[in-house]
């Protein structure tokens, strides 16, 4: 069949009940919590991601894909990021402790390895560090994130001065082409509000 547009031409579907499936990748809210020694520390965590999941549930009306994962290594903090497909990255939140220079991560979670020196957080957080620094952020594929990416660290301190890892997430987004971009992060202590209370989970 074809139709007519001011002398022209144009081929048409006459297939009848046809229907042509179009391809359309949802956008999504990715949020990252864990990394903490403490298990009652990630519990937290997990519970502050639950609670603003369901504010965005609530106030998106099922527009974005909500992407709720543990962060259990520095390399999976990379790659729940990088497998993410490219300008699909409406918003990231990451909830774990932190510092102007990284997002405090570790490798052991128990005193079965390194017995009561694991009771010391120095010990912790130098012998058993994982922890993503400003250095990592290269790492990272910019290009995943939407033009007009939220991103916010919940993180202890992480925007503490004017020279910081959040200012570094800022300024990669820029460079990748995200004009529209905002990074968020704390200037002071961060305390994850459970159910209106405070956890005191900031060093």
């Amino acid at each position: 069949m074809t139709g007519n547009t001011k002398g022209q031409k144009a081929r048409t579907n006459t297939t009848k009940d046809s229907v042509h499936t179009v391809q359309y990748d949802r956008k999504v809210r990715l949020l990252l919590w864990g990394g903490a020694y403490a298990q009652t520390d990630n519990s937290a965590f997990q519970m502050a991601a639950i609670n603003v999941a369901k504010d965005y549930k609530r106030d998106d009306k099922n527009k974005y894909e909500i992407i709720n994962k543990r962060l259990r290594s520095l390399q999976s903090l990379v790659l729940e990021i990088n497998n993410q497909k490219p300008n699909s990255i409406r918003s990231l939140d990451i909830f774990t402790h932190g510092g102007p220079d990284n997002f405090f991560m570790v490798t052991v979670r128990d005193d079965k390895d390194g017995g009561f020196l694991n009771d010391i957080r120095l010990y912790r957080y130098v012998f058993h560090n994982d922890s993503f620094s400003r250095a990592h952020l290269r790492k990272l594929k910019f290009d995943n994130f939407s033009e007009d990416a939220k991103v916010e660290i919940h993180g202890c301190q992480t925007a503490a001065n004017s020279d910081n890892i959040v200012a570094d997430f800022s300024k990669y987004l820029i460079d990748a082409g995200k004009t529209k971009s905002v990074v968020i992060g704390h200037t002071t202590k961060a305390d994850p509000l459970i159910n209106g209370k405070g956890r005191g989970l900031c060093f």
